[in-house]
């Protein structure tokens, strides 16, 4: 019983990780309307927290939220 423990919470903890990565990459597709693997400005403002984070999320300043920049907002 004291190996079943610990082992239950890490395949807990790695499911939650799988979910929230599927979720990150799920959310991002849904707003990125033209596919194209960025978020515009436009294409952001469908959320407000987006759309008024936009120019510190956009870290490298080329009006686009990359997925990376993205998944480092949300963390």
């Amino acid at each position: 019983m004291k190996i079943l423990t610990p082992l239950c919470l890490c395949i807990s903890l790695l499911l939650s990780f799988n979910s929230f990565a599927i979720d990150v990459e799920a959310t991002f597709a849904e707003l990125d309307k033209d596919s194209n693997g960025t978020l515009s400005e436009a294409e952001a403002s469908e959320d407000a927290v987006l759309h008024e984070s936009f120019e510190q999320i956009d870290k490298d300043q080329n009006g686009q939220i990359s997925f990376a920049e993205f998944k480092q907002f949300l963390q």
